[in-house]
């Protein structure tokens, strides 16, 4: 299902969003800089088998 993605200023719709979705929309009514950031998109946490090792120096 679509959703409206809309300027945080005028309300003015820029666009229709349907999958978890990393966007950054200039307005072209009032110039605001939009932007919307899925937390899907968000990097996952490091897993238990990855570890620092350090360099022996």
């Amino acid at each position: 299902m679509l959703r409206d993605f809309r300027c945080g200023n005028c309300k003015k719709l820029l666009a229709r969003v349907g999958d978890p979705v990393n966007i950054q929309v200039k307005c072209p009514r009032c110039r605001v800089l939009n932007h919307e950031k899925a937390k899907s998109l968000d990097a996952p946490p490091l897993s238990d088998t990855m570890r620092h090792v350090p360099h022996n120096c």
